[in-house]
């Protein structure tokens, strides 16, 4: 998000905060990490601040913002399957992200799309299921049905693993070698504020990475850092990056 975007945004929670307080049920639609951690930031004792996106370990959530002594609230989430014949239709992320959003569904209304082993689910408000139920009948011209999925399932990520030599830790050197771009245009996106550490926008090209940080591209994906694996005889340093499958 843009720095008006994030103002924005903030203030929609700060107001969503004070509604809690006062006494009213908030729920959001799907947000992203960066925009979980942002309310995460701003947290107040008096109210309470909840997240749920209908799969464990996902990545897009609803929150709740509710007074203090409630319980058993609903996120109003639905998942669903969808069953193809995979002989005639390869779905991808981005496939399945595509067929809803042309049925003029909003982002903010899907979350997590995840694959597990041969079936594929997604999750969306409750409020727009009845509409996806009626109206998403194919993909690329193949018939597809929809399952809803009572069970909570594990958004599991797979990782495709590559090892990297690299001179140091740096933000920019780590983003060069991760998407083979030179020192130039990797210092560009993170000054333009394309680049994210840990869900959270890092202007600062030098910032040293650690294991276990995640680094976001807009439009280019997601690195995962892993460990080092010792030096070369030149000194250099080797390390595991994770890219999503």
């Amino acid at each position: 998000m843009g720095n008006t975007e994030v103002e924005y945004f903030v203030k929609q929670m700060e107001s969503n905060l004070n509604r809690a307080y006062q006494g009213t049920i908030v729920l959001t639609h799907f947000l992203d990490e960066q925009q979980q951690q942002q309310i995460k930031e701003m947290n107040r004792m008096d109210v309470n601040i909840t997240m749920e996106g209908g799969f464990k370990d996902c990545e897009r959530k609803r929150t709740l913002f509710y007074p203090e002594g409630l319980k058993n609230l609903s996120y109003k989430i639905k998942v669903f399957q969808i069953c193809y014949n995979s002989r005639y239709l390869n779905l991808h992320h981005r496939k399945v992200l595509g067929a809803l959003l042309s049925l003029g569904i909003k982002r903010e209304s899907i979350g997590d799309i995840v694959f597990i082993e041969d079936k594929v689910y997604f999750a969306c408000t409750e409020e727009i299921s009845a509409y996806i139920v009626a109206s998403f009948k194919t993909i690329g011209g193949v018939p597809i049905e929809l399952m809803e999925e009572k069970e909570v399932l594990t958004a599991k990520k797979e990782l495709r693993e590559e090892s990297h030599i690299v001179s140091s830790m740096r933000l920019d050197v780590i983003l060069a070698s991760a998407y083979k771009l030179s020192r130039t245009d990797a210092t560009t996106m993170i000054s333009d504020g394309d680049v994210q550490l840990n869900h959270k926008v890092c202007l600062n090209t030098s910032k040293i990475v650690s294991e276990s940080d995640i680094i976001s591209v807009r439009h280019k994906g997601r690195v995962y850092v892993g460990a080092q694996g010792g030096k070369t005889k030149s000194g250099r340093l080797v390390i595991k990056l994770g890219f999503l499958v």
